[in-house]
């Protein structure tokens, strides 16, 4: 399950926004924990605490924030993992996880710091893994005081009703797309979960969040279709119709068109091929473009030297990149990519 995965994309977007984080923890923590919280202190730690050959394979963020009314310069973390299926060894994961950032921190001969872990569920399947380490062991509960054991915070947002989601607009809007996105009368939802979406429209970054949530709504799942999620766009009246207009064509339409990709796939000559690769640089372009402004010279030139396959997440990219300089910072990643090694999304 990779950062390409959809789900996965849309929880970092998301949950890489502090505001959204911080409401997040406001609503959904106990009350005796978030009395401990100083949250006006609340940052994303940069970067991920797992192996590089892993990194675009996984959804954890890290926050840090400092605790009430403490004299020391003690901090908490907050390591956050996103699950769209129920996942029997995720303690062992989020052990490897701990274990990492604590490597990190003596590496740089600062001290432990304690970090909670918090897992967010929105699958299909009802989860019914034990949220402790311990349980993994099969072990008799005698041996408990000699074993590693810990706890998840865990929270399942799939069977909640819209009245149950609580929070600012943000995390309003978050929580309902993402338990939304697997029910099967979506279609039917569509329309408020948009009339929500708007909400956001007039505020700062907002309509770039839309523009996620658009992203999602075509690549999560196959119960919406072009037509129907344009026809809830266009309720929206004038700013439905503005939004449609400037994304429209830039990537639903190349979301859910797939003739090209299908083509390669059934190995089509070399000249299909350079046909696609030179539509997707395009494309890529347009996007940016028209989301940024205008480009340095170069890039056109940069993107000519990509394949197909890379070229197509670097489009996905070009969607949800939060600005111009985040676009770059990716695509220099691919290039410096060793030429054998698997380009991930």
């Amino acid at each position: 399950m990779s950062v390409h995965n959809p789900h996965d994309r849309f929880f970092r977007d998301s949950f890489s926004r502090p505001e959204i984080v911080r409401n997040y923890l406001e609503e959904y923590l106990p009350a005796g924990l978030l009395a401990l919280l100083d949250l006006d202190t609340l940052t994303l730690q940069e970067g991920t605490f797992i192996d590089e050959t892993l990194r675009e394979q996984q959804s954890d963020l890290l926050y840090q924030t400092r605790l009430q009314d403490d004299g020391r310069a003690l901090y908490l973390y907050f390591l956050f993992e996103h699950k769209s299926q129920p996942e029997l060894l995720i303690a062992l994961q989020l052990l490897g996880y701990l274990l990492a950032i604590w490597q990190e921190q003596v590496k740089h001969k600062r001290p432990l710091a304690p970090i909670i872990p918090l897992v967010v569920y929105h699958g299909e399947q009802v989860w019914r893994i034990p949220t402790d380490f311990f349980s993994l062991l099969n072990a008799p509960a005698g041996l408990r005081p000699y074993l590693l054991d810990f706890h998840y915070q865990f929270s399942d947002f799939s069977h909640l009703s819209e009245e149950e989601i609580k929070g600012e607009i943000w995390l309003r809007v978050f929580l309902s797309v993402l338990r939304a996105i697997f029910h099967p009368g979506l279609r039917y939802e569509l329309r408020p979960l948009i009339e929500l979406a708007f909400e956001l429209r007039e505020k700062e970054t907002g309509v770039e969040y839309i523009r996620t949530i658009m992203y999602y709504l075509t690549r999560a799942t196959g119960r919406v279709s072009r037509e129907e999620l344009e026809q809830a766009l266009l309720a929206q009246g004038a700013p439905g119709e503005k939004l449609m207009a400037t994304i429209a064509d830039e990537y639903i339409q190349i979301g859910m068109e797939r003739g090209l990709k299908q083509g390669l796939e059934q190995g089509l000559e070399q000249g299909l091929e350079q046909g696609l690769e030179q539509g997707l640089e395009r494309s890529i372009l347009r996007i940016l473009q028209g989301r940024f402004g205008s480009l340095p010279s170069g890039l056109p030139d940069r993107l000519a030297e990509l394949p197909a396959m890379v070229l197509e997440n670097l489009l996905d990219e070009a969607i949800v990149a939060t600005s111009y300089d985040a676009f770059v910072a990716r695509l220099t990643a691919v290039e410096n990519t060793p030429p054998n090694a698997p380009h991930s999304g």
